[in-house]
């Protein structure tokens, strides 16, 4: 278990209220962020301090792993559209907590880079959208929440790799959206649009196309055609109507390999070396078919699989850091 701090400012009335965290995957100028970067890292079961007005005012649980979602009603439209989210169960104190009152307590156990605190002051840092904690540091704020009586859980968990209904549920409204948005272009015959609808469900033309690249199931050799799903590599929803038909875009892959990998526990490097994310629980993915120990390496991809696996270790594999 670890534990975070949220700095939500205004977007508070939303998260705590909708259950989750969101943040864009970049800052404005397209540069990258530690502080969106965390969200990949939030593990089920972590806890997370929510500060706003100068004060802890709330506190959650985290419910999912990291998943990519359209930005939110009631967030700035200056944000980009997609950004990363993380279901948190989070409930509001009754008695909030001013850091400033504890800050010679605090001041020590504050991280060397990406405090959420000026260590001076005790204000939270506008830059700061979701920072982790040092252990201690954490242990300490809960104590001092706890002290009033509130009892929040310390307990270790640990992260498992099973299906997360708020995830499953915000891709299937995006990708329905998108689906009617394709049925919707007139330019498109009937037999184009049935087809980009298919290829959603890794059917028709699209799995066609893939069985012209691929094979088998990279990791667990199956090469029976009714036991592989025709997965994409850059997800149906990010992708161009040319990209979701692309053979070159898609992988056959074993149930249990295409869940893995459609989730973001792992991914693969251009020369085939399979990538495990860290947040991923080593005994399950040893049961689904994934042996970390012996460091795989299935084989490399050709060029234009390189150009969507490279999308997908940016956007969609769970990393730290």
């Amino acid at each position: 278990m670890r534990y975070w701090w949220v700095n939500q400012k205004q977007t508070h009335r939303h998260e705590i209220a909708g259950g989750y965290l969101w943040s864009p995957k970049r800052k404005r100028n397209g540069a990258r962020n530690q502080f969106y970067e965390n969200m990949r890292e939030a593990s089920p079961g972590d806890v997370v301090l929510a500060y706003w007005d100068g004060a802890i005012r709330g506190y959650g649980v985290v419910q999912s792993y990291c998943y990519d979602c359209p930005r939110p009603d009631g967030f700035s439209e200056g944000w980009e559209a997609i950004g990363y989210k993380v279901s948190v169960e989070f409930e509001v104190l009754a008695y909030p907590l001013s850091p400033k009152a504890h800050l010679e307590e605090i001041r020590p156990l504050l991280p060397a880079i990406y405090s959420p605190l000026h260590p001076e002051t005790g204000n939270g840092l506008q830059s700061v959208y979701l920072a982790e904690l040092p252990l201690a540091m954490g242990e300490l704020l809960v104590a001092l929440l706890n002290a009033k009586d509130l009892q929040i859980a310390a307990t270790s968990h640990e992260a498992s790799l099973e299906v997360v209904s708020p995830v499953e549920q915000a891709r299937s409204q995006w990708e329905a959206l998108a689906e009617g948005q394709v049925r919707a272009q007139a330019e498109l015959s009937t037999t184009e649009r049935d087809a980009l609808v298919k290829a959603r469900r890794g059917q028709g033309l699209f799995r066609e196309n893939v069985a012209k690249v691929e094979k088998a199931c990279r990791i667990t050799g199956v090469s029976i055609p009714s036991f592989l799903i025709a997965s994409h590599i850059k997800p149906w929803r990010h992708s161009s109507n040319q990209e979701r038909l692309d053979g070159n875009n898609g992988l056959l892959l074993s149930p249990s390999i295409d869940c893995l990998f459609d989730r973001g526990f792992i991914s693969f490097a251009d020369n085939g070396h399979v990538l495990v994310s860290p947040v991923a629980n080593q005994d399950a993915l040893l049961r689904m078919g994934v042996n970390v120990a012996e460091r795989p390496n299935v084989g490399a991809f050709n060029p234009a699989q390189r150009k969507y696996l490279e999308f997908h270790r940016t956007e969609i594999f769970l990393r730290v850091g």
